[in-house]
């Protein structure tokens, strides 16, 4: 098994991190999955293709995640 070369990357930090920092990017995929289902709902042809992107930005998200780590 080998051993990581970089920096150390830790979840922790030392300086306590404000709220809005902590949840901005939850909130902001939350924001686009309600986004995402209720133009699938309103309705044809361009809600449509609204609703696949903001379907798509959360996946894409978790996606770079897993990659980055």
């Amino acid at each position: 098994m080998t051993m990581p070369t970089g920096p150390r990357r830790d979840a922790r930090t030392d300086e306590a991190q404000p709220a809005a920092e902590i949840f901005r990017v939850p909130i902001l995929l939350g924001l686009a999955t309600a986004v995402g289902l209720v133009s699938a709902l309103v309705g044809d042809g361009v809600w449509d293709a609204l609703s696949w992107l903001a379907l798509a930005a959360p996946a894409a998200a978790v996606a770079w995640a897993w990659r980055a780590r």
